[in-house]
């Protein structure tokens, strides 16, 4: 599923909820709220997707199990980068060769 993540498609779920998972038993739900491209050349192409998670829980980095109904299953190593009065954002960066 990886592979097929690109910017373009991405920003087509902005708003919608991803499924996280916490442990074995628990999920929470993280809102996608921004697609970045950082750098595009010939040969690479990086850009980040930017969550947004309830304030209840936080998530330390590292990589997840995630879901959504029209992606399916896949893992995102996510960062915490900030946090505000309504939850924790994080981020997921993709480098990508052509």
């Amino acid at each position: 599923m990886l592979e097929q993540i690109r910017p373009q498609q991405m920003s087509e779920y902005i708003g919608s909820e991803f499924d996280v998972s916490i442990d074995s038993s628990h999920t929470i739900h993280l809102t996608l709220t921004g697609v970045v491209e950082s750098v595009k050349t010939e040969h690479s192409e990086a850009f980040s997707l930017f969550f947004h998670g309830p304030s209840d829980t936080f998530l330390p980095q590292r990589t997840r199990k995630v879901q959504h109904p029209a992606l399916g299953e896949f893992e995102l190593f996510l960062v915490p980068v900030a946090q505000d009065k309504d939850g924790f954002q994080y981020e997921a960066v993709f480098n990508l060769m052509h």
